[in-house]
């Protein structure tokens, strides 16, 4: 395992960048909505923020107990949200890389968190 992220031209299926820096499995990523940014999120319990057009890791957020499992940015690209196998949920300044707040409930492994388009709502599922 090389923990790494590729990066693939849609239209031609070609591998544009190839993005490292975690050190272990990488759960999950998204791109925000201009595509300028990429979040990713990882087993070694981080969380990263990619400029794509540079490959350059731009900010690395930690803050969960265990494996993080997915990543979201939230409309405005300003927030991002994470969740873990932790069972928490967390919110981060995508900026300042500030964990904003936690949200606990589940009773076990949270796996995915998706927000609304509107950012009003958003949705978590555990094991």
């Amino acid at each position: 395992e090389d923990c790494s992220i590729m990066v693939w031209d849609y239209d031609e299926g070609q591998q544009e960048k190839k993005l490292k820096g975690h050190i272990d499995v990488v759960q999950h990523v998204t791109f925000n909505q201009d595509g300028k940014l990429l979040a990713s999120c990882s087993a070694d319990l981080s969380i990263k923020v990619w400029n794509v057009e540079k490959s350059l890791c731009v900010k690395t957020m930690k803050g969960h107990d265990h494996t993080v499992s997915c990543v979201e940015f939230v409309a405005s690209g300003d927030r991002l949200m994470s969740c873990s196998r932790d069972k928490t949920i967390k919110m981060w300044d995508v900026q300042s890389g500030y964990c904003l707040r936690t949200i606990e409930g589940h009773r076990d492994w949270v796996r995915q968190v998706k927000i609304t388009p509107c950012s009003t709502l958003f949705a978590s599922c555990s094991s």
